[in-house]
């Protein structure tokens, strides 16, 4: 039997979120990294007018809206990455990767982060008043969520071979 390693993980983890929404997992290996893009779609019902990030304006009927996390080795640093491209930087340690209690942890707070997230998405269409909308992570309930995961969940889950 193969060791479940860090990259499996996530793609088996990923696929059994509930989300009405895109996950999409690139790995790069040469930095030693996972990048998972979080894409929200929302029907834009009252036809409100949208400026992006680059200025372009929309009123298409269904907005969609991007954000990153990054998964990274912390024996290399960011290698190049900007913390400020991601939602959220959460390192790994080297081949060791993830336990199992972080690895847990972490999709048991994605979870309802999706869930929260287009629900504030959904609001942020709905009233005119606010002008910008940004998802935001909370390190204190993914710390809350790592300390709460059952210690049972012993062992590692390895940075991938390949």
């Amino acid at each position: 039997m193969l060791k479940e390693d860090l990259l499996h993980f996530l793609n088996e983890n990923l696929a059994a979120l509930p989300f009405n929404g895109d996950l999409t997992l690139d790995w790069d290996k040469k930095r030693h990294a996972f990048v998972l893009e979080i894409t929200f779609y929302i029907e834009n019902e009252t036809g409100q007018e949208l400026t992006d990030l680059d200025g372009v304006l929309s009123a298409e009927k269904v907005i969609s809206f991007n954000d990153y996390i990054l998964l990274y080795d912390q024996t290399k640093g960011l290698a190049g990455y900007q913390p400020d491209d991601f939602l959220i930087c959460l390192p790994f340690d080297g081949k060791k990767g993830w336990t199992r209690r972080h690895g847990k942890a972490f999709f048991n707070y994605l979870k309802e982060f999706l869930t929260q997230g287009q629900m504030q998405l959904a609001a942020f269409l709905a009233d005119d008043s606010k002008e910008t909308f940004e998802l935001e992570w909370s390190a204190e309930v993914y710390a809350a969520k790592v300390a709460q995961t059952d210690n049972t969940e012993q062992g590692n889950l390895p940075y991938p071979k390949f």
